[in-house]
């Protein structure tokens, strides 16, 4: 428990606590995220809401730097493999041109199907490794899609719409059929509440949630999220029902920010 160091994304990111929630009583809870014992009932106030966005930064993912087609290029041939066929190219031609000062024909074929069998490989393995990296962009920005746009938020002992971006973690997050969950939560109040999480854990039918600590035999850090029925993830969707729950992670600390 205790809070995680920041990540190293070019800026030093913020810390935010980091513990096993789903294993935690609600009071545990609310006493690792150094809430007012009754924020369930009033929310944050707009003071600390405040602080805690300076002091965590806004709830969205960190962009990454895009690169160009020829540093993805580079990436994929800058290693020692490809440093070798290279080395095994330059003989082949070497060995090529003195069949050919020589008149040995048979030594200037083999030579030459060798070079052009491995700067097929190069080239072969270059594409595809481009093409793949290209799709992981697009999947992280795919993911950056399906984050929520607003909030409902409890603060001020209140109901308040803020953009989704001013979530901080320890606010109060209330939730209805429809809804992006705007950050994970640890769930304190549920009716008949189920979230559709198969963008995060690939289980296609929505997940009923509870407020019950669950138990874990050994490290609950090795429980599926699937089966953290007491937590409800930032972009996945609320399918049915209502429920409040308590942001415990936001932007990049996120479950599915780590994807990202």
């Amino acid at each position: 428990m205790g809070e995680t160091k920041g990540k190293n994304t070019g800026d030093e990111s913020p810390a935010q606590p980091k513990a096993s929630w789903h294993a935690m009583g609600l009071s545990a809870c609310i006493k690792e995220m150094g809430l007012d014992e009754n924020v369930t009932s009033t929310g944050l106030t707009s003071a600390q809401a405040a602080q805690r966005l300076e002091k965590y930064g806004p709830n969205r993912m960190t962009e990454g730097k895009k690169k160009t087609l020829l540093e993805r290029i580079w990436d994929q041939v800058a290693n020692l493999l490809v440093l070798l066929l290279v080395i095994i190219a330059l003989f082949a031609i070497f060995a090529a041109v003195a069949g050919s000062i020589k008149g040995d024909s048979q030594s200037v074929l083999t030579n030459t199907i060798q070079v052009c069998l491995i700067a097929l490989v190069i080239t072969t393995n270059t594409i595809i490794g481009v093409v793949q990296e290209g799709s992981a962009e697009k999947a992280a920005e795919a993911l950056k899609g399906m984050l929520s746009a607003d909030a409902l938020l409890f603060r001020n002992g209140k109901e308040i719409v803020v953009p989704a971006g001013e979530v901080v973690p320890g606010d109060v997050v209330c939730l209805g059929t429809g809804d992006k969950i705007p950050a994970d939560l640890r769930m304190f109040a549920v009716s008949n509440i189920a979230c559709g999480e198969a963008a995060l854990t690939g289980e296609s039918v929505p997940i009923d949630k509870s407020i019950d600590a669950i138990e874990a035999a050994g490290n609950p850090e090795l429980t599926p999220l699937g089966d953290r029925h007491n937590m409800a993830f930032s972009a996945t969707l609320v399918a049915q029902g209502t429920g409040k729950g308590i942001a415990i992670a936001t932007g990049d600390y996120t479950q599915i920010g780590t994807i990202n």
